[in-house]
């Protein structure tokens, strides 16, 4: 129903959150990746790579747990259409945590990539 709705209105902007809610505490990637690559054919769709942990096991939850989840919605809507919210990260973990676990599952990109996933994106995508 999302994606029908999103396909109806083009010239509104949405920002799928918290990377569509994974079910990264039970390991399932699908449904979820096939509707992530549903979403990138959107092209008014953005997504915000923030509140990951919250989808995992709060208490126990690993990098390399997130990797794959984080890689896939980079893979999927490149580094000009992720950007981050970070509040919620921090029901599962300080805000440093999080930082480091993107850094780390981000340290293939250019400085100017990472520039644009931790605040350019944001800023185009709020107006800010």
């Amino acid at each position: 129903e999302v994606l029908d709705f999103v396909r109806q209105c083009p010239e509104v902007s949405f920002i799928l959150d918290h990377i569509g809610k994974p079910g990264i505490k039970d390991g399932l990637t699908e449904p979820w990746k096939t509707h992530i690559r549903e979403m990138v054919a959107l092209p008014n769709v953005l997504c915000k790579l923030s509140g990951v942990t919250t989808a995992a096991d709060h208490e126990n939850w690993t990098r390399e747990q997130l990797r794959p989840y984080i890689g896939h919605v980079i893979g999927s809507f490149g580094l000009d259409r992720n950007g981050g919210d970070w509040p919620v990260a921090e029901l599962a973990g300080k805000y440093t945590d999080w930082l480091e676990v993107l850094d780390w599952a981000t340290a293939g990109c250019t400085a100017e990539e990472k520039r644009k996933l931790f605040r350019d994106n944001g800023i185009k995508a709020y107006r800010l």
